[in-house]
């Protein structure tokens, strides 16, 4: 992926996780009928020593559901969650913890909702073909998942751009964040394609 990005171009980007992102926040206010709203994302470049060192520890075990997103964007999603932030929801989910089972099934329906609401969000603003994948339930150390999810959109620089939301039920912040990781090139490409289409 470039490291070269105008100006222009990175506010571009931001704007479309900025409205991707909201369209969440407002799917998760309708599904626990709470206040929730989105911090202005994070989108920078970081080494993966700055990744852990900043946003969390290689070390720590989490649960992550992985979906792939084809067409004119490319990459997948990772929606990570400690079990414990699920209970963030409502009293009555702290049943799901009770359940391996019921707590995974629960966050897989959860990531699919939010992630599909993400993409019709730009499917609406900008009329591109988008789809996603089934969701896919993984547990492991972040710097595993995180790094290896990089690797498989073919991006084998040291230093990796970040996209990054992050949400605040009412006044406590959900320790879950949703991420993207785009596939090498492809930002690009969707930069140049929304050029012909003279959107930008």
């Amino acid at each position: 992926m470039s490291n070269n990005f105008t100006a222009v171009e990175v506010d571009i980007i931001k704007e479309i996780i900025n409205i991707g992102g909201g369209n969440v926040a407002t799917s998760i206010s309708k599904i626990i009928g709470k206040k929730v709203h989105m911090n202005l994302p994070i989108i920078t470049q970081l080494t993966y020593n700055q990744i852990f060192e900043t946003i969390m520890p290689a070390e720590e075990v989490v649960k992550a559901v992985q979906m792939e997103v084809d067409g004119a964007i490319k990459g997948q999603f990772l929606l990570l969650v400690d079990e414990k932030n699920i209970i963030q929801f409502s009293p009555e989910d702290r049943q799901l913890i009770q359940s391996e089972e019921l707590f995974n099934s629960a966050l897989c329906e959860l990531a699919n909702i939010l992630v599909n609401q993400f993409i019709q969000a730009i499917v609406s603003l900008f009329d591109v073909p988008l789809v996603t994948s089934v969701p896919y339930l993984a547990e492991d150390m972040f710097g595993s998942l995180l790094s290896s999810a990089y690797l498989e959109e073919f991006q084998f620089d040291d230093q990796v751009w970040i996209f990054k939301n992050e949400y605040w039920i009412e006044n406590e912040k959900w320790d879950s964040s949703l991420y993207f990781v785009p596939q090498d090139g492809i930002l690009e490409s969707f930069l140049e394609y929304m050029r012909e289409k003279g959107e930008i």
